[in-house]
């Protein structure tokens, strides 16, 4: 590799990348709001952001492109780096509210990355109401998942909220690198090589292991072999389409919403049931996504679900912190006349059935074939999922950004494809909820968002927070035909 080239996006960081640049409606931002329960010293912010950016390196990563269109750009610390061109703040006029705060981060998510520069920004919201606050940072999806991105959060953020006198300084800035054209050429000349060398091995390895196999043991080779050949048609298959017949429509924008619920009600819930968080998790999201349909006259008994499965800690993993170490199961999750229990069980079934496929530890080489398929053909097959959900652990105990307290911290994600995505992180006690629809497939978000409410109510047997964290709620019962409907999915139930 070409000295000071940086390095290069590959696997699900780089199909990422040229599916998001390729196709505006696989925009891949992911946007953490943070509620704050007051207003930051902008001096003292602005210095735990400077601080992030130097314990993470990849924050100051400008993306670069050598002669070939058909390789991934790579990441090279950007000689020109500005943080005021990252961060900045601004008011809210006066009586804003939580859904001003909600368009505010919809905009900045529906707003591409300047690609010459590093691929995130940071705002501090203020005007809302009670003198709080909001962070809001923008991601992009190529340079952290949704854990990664609390990873990077537990750099910025501190224990208390007066400086910790303990805390090692800051280290200097990384060293910024030129990467010109030239060099970024040569570099991605090098990778490509030294990739399908590697790549190369393998197969004459894999051909090796079989002929051997098929001398020693040829049932079980092949059985095996067969089996892997299977999983792989599996896991890269195309769907013709959505499941629902009501979130079949699909555009370049989405709306977001966001709630909040005790973490200990659905952690009980889940103890009490021998399953784990994420499967009370899918109920909840199952019946929310049964109810919405009911509302619309109409009961659809599967619907199709991607599920990130995070593979950080798995042996192999060479992820970093700031990188993605994930990949995405997809399935068919039953939603309708199940019982909470049943539908336990049908999560955690589906979800255990893909981490047991041997193609999901070959997702980066499967994303890197990913380049001989056109965008389109991607587009497709993205499109034709229903609903992804994402549960991503946070800190348990309460954080403070420059002397203030977080009180919330809401994950809003691009829909990347899917008509609705739900994903939730858990903060100090609290589980928080972000929710993003595709405005084609889902007009109407208020409604969504109160039956996936009440899906988490009947769940938890518990409360849920308001679906405006500053406000109260207001509820509907929807239309006649929607209550028959709703009637008949409680009666199967």
């Amino acid at each position: 590799m070409a000295e000071g080239a940086g390095r290069q996006l590959t696997g699900w960081d780089a199909a990422t990348w040229r599916t998001a640049a390729g196709d505006p409606a696989l925009r891949s931002t992911v946007v953490a709001l943070v509620l704050l329960d007051g207003v930051p010293k902008w001096k003292r912010l602005r210095q735990r952001i400077d601080r992030l950016t130097r314990l993470v390196p990849i924050l100051r990563m400008r993306p670069v492109r050598g002669a070939f269109g058909v390789a991934a750009p790579r990441l090279a610390v950007d000689p020109d780096f500005d943080l005021d061109l990252h961060v900045y703040r601004y008011v809210l006029p006066a009586k804003s509210t939580w859904s001003d705060l909600l368009a505010a981060a919809r905009r900045m998510s529906l707003d591409d990355f300047d690609h010459n520069r590093a691929l995130w920004e940071m705002a501090l919201v203020e005007g809302l109401p009670g003198k709080r606050s909001a962070v809001l940072l923008k991601l992009h999806h190529s340079i952290a998942d949704g854990q990664a991105a609390v990873l990077i959060g537990l750099s910025l953020f501190e224990l208390g909220p007066d400086p910790d006198p303990t805390e090692a300084p800051a280290p200097e800035p990384p060293e910024a690198e030129e990467a010109s054209f030239t060099q970024v050429s040569v570099a991605d000349i090098s990778d490509n090589v030294r990739r399908g060398v590697v790549a190369a091995e393998r197969a004459a390895g894999i051909m090796t292991d079989l002929a051997r196999g098929t001398l020693s043991d040829p049932v079980g080779t092949w059985t095996q072999a067969l089996g892997t050949l299977g999983s792989v048609g599996r896991f890269t298959s195309v769907p013709d389409g959505p499941l629902s017949p009501v979130m079949t429509q699909r555009c370049t924008t989405y709306t977001f919403g966001a709630f909040d619920l005790p973490f200990a009600e659905l952690r009980r819930v889940a103890k009490e049931h021998q399953r784990s968080v994420n499967d009370a998790f899918m109920a909840a999201v199952g019946i929310g996504m049964d109810r919405y349909h009911a509302r619309r006259g109409v009961i659809v008994d599967d619907l199709r679900f991607n599920v990130p499965i995070s593979l950080r800690g798995d042996p192999g993993d060479r992820s970093g912190e700031e990188s993605n170490a994930v990949t995405i199961a997809r399935f068919e999750l039953p939603i309708a006349g199940l019982s909470v229990t049943e539908r336990m069980d049908a999560a955690h079934d589906r979800v255990e059935r893909w981490r047991a496929e041997p193609a999901l530890r070959m997702a980066d080489p499967l994303a890197e074939v990913s380049w001989l398929i056109p965008v389109p053909v991607l587009t497709q097959a993205a499109r034709a999922s229903d609903v992804t959900t994402s549960n991503v652990p946070g800190p348990p105990i309460p954080l403070y950004l420059a002397g203030v307290r977080a009180v919330g911290m809401y994950p809003l994600v691009a829909t990347i494809g899917a008509a609705v995505n739900v994903t939730m992180v858990t903060y100090d006690g609290s589980a928080f909820v972000g929710v993003s629809a595709d405005d084609r497939a889902v007009p109407d978000v208020g409604e969504l968002l109160d039956d996936l409410r009440r899906g988490f109510v009947e769940v938890t047997g518990g409360s849920v927070g308001a679906a405006d964290p500053l406000a109260k709620p207001k509820g509907r019962d929807g239309t006649p035909k929607a209550r028959a409907v709703r009637a008949e999915v409680d009666r199967r139930g």
